[in-house]
């Protein structure tokens, strides 16, 4: 038997029913379906739920997948729409999202560790101002790598729109960060 079985043939046995083949989809997957979750929802408790209702679906709607796409985009489709229907069912206020940590640790100047919180609690706010498609995309874009063809496929959408969906991000970015640096900046000439 070979050691390398694919998703799609693994999937297959999901779909008859064999609860070994499905646990082998979810350990391969698992990283990046956590990854994107936690990476929208910014929360821990949250990406795992989010997690286990994508593999959930993954199983539940294994007979609907029909191959006119790779399953990884199949199980990123799943993935986005579970999340972008979170974010509507669930209003809430995300943990600490760390995407400048790194940049903490190799700063000397004094103070420079304060400088990047700050810096990551601006992004925060912002990427929470943003409408969900466009965080999304954002989010597959920056994030996970994905070039503008997977996102278009994931979200089922063109690539213009995927284009237009990041334009659009990027500026309300801007716009919501601009105010918020003046505002922070002119608080710290004031203390």
């Amino acid at each position: 038997m070979n050691a390398e079985i694919s998703d799609l043939e693994l999937l297959a046995l999901t779909t008859a029913g064999d609860p070994n083949a499905f646990a082998r989809l979810v350990q391969r997957h698992q990283g990046k379906v956590f990854n994107l979750a936690y990476r929208y929802s910014r929360d821990r408790q949250d990406a795992e739920e989010l997690a286990q209702e994508i593999f959930f679906k993954v199983w539940k709607y294994s007979r609907t997948f029909q191959g006119r796409s790779a399953f990884s985009t199949w199980l990123y489709r799943l993935a986005v729409n579970t999340c972008l229907n979170f974010r509507q069912k669930k209003k809430h206020t995300p943990e600490s999202l760390p995407i400048l940590a790194d940049v903490a640790a190799a700063t000397d100047a004094p103070g420079g560790e304060i400088i990047v919180r700050e810096r990551e609690r601006l992004l925060e706010q912002a990427l929470d101002g943003l409408p969900a498609r466009q965080k999304m995309a954002l989010v597959l874009a920056n994030f996970e790598g994905k070039s503008y063809e997977e996102i278009a496929a994931i979200m089922e959408v063109s690539i213009s729109a995927v284009e237009t969906l990041l334009f659009r991000a990027r500026r309300n970015l801007g716009k919501i960060l601009g105010p918020m640096k003046t505002k922070n900046a002119s608080r710290a000439q004031v203390s």
